[in-house]
């Protein structure tokens, strides 16, 4: 049996971890278990999440089942509509608030075992929004006569 004021101090020194680092940076969750992340920045861009329900998708047919978490430090709009997502896909959610919280991170989708997936930015993982915009920007537009009487 362990001596009483070696428990003591260790239980009054801090929490008991397994790489509270690592845990600290996911939001609670290890590295090997995580499948999106999205920092605080990208998070809040909601306009570049348009593709976020078809990876959640995705995911609930290959890897189940998933977590949600999402930091304090997200705009309360864009935490009410990752909330909304998870509650439509069935995906349990919880927003982290820790005073220690040093996370870049506002956004970390997760499963309850070992994947080791590579990539795990949620932007390079949605479909690219930006490719199909620049190529309609790229061609000339006609000029009102030109559509008029159809010469260009």
């Amino acid at each position: 049996m362990k001596d009483l004021n070696e428990t003591i101090l260790q239980k009054a020194s801090g929490e008991n971890r397994l790489n509270p680092d690592q845990q600290r940076l996911y939001l609670g969750t290890y590295r090997e278990r995580v499948l999106l992340v999205a920092t605080i920045e990208q998070a809040n861009r909601l306009e570049e999440m348009h593709g976020l329900a078809a990876l959640f998708d995705h995911y609930q047919q290959s890897i189940a089942p998933l977590t949600l978490k999402l930091s304090s430090h997200l705009s309360q709009s864009a935490q009410t509509f990752y909330m909304k997502l998870a509650q439509e896909k069935q995906i349990p959610f919880s927003l982290i608030e820790e005073n220690t919280n040093q996370s870049s991170y506002g956004l970390v989708v997760h499963t309850d075992h070992a994947i080791n997936q590579e990539t795990i930015d949620v932007l390079e993982l949605l479909p690219k929004k930006q490719a199909t915009e620049s190529r309609q920007s790229e061609m000339p537009k006609k000029s009102f006569w030109s559509k008029l009487f159809g010469k260009s």
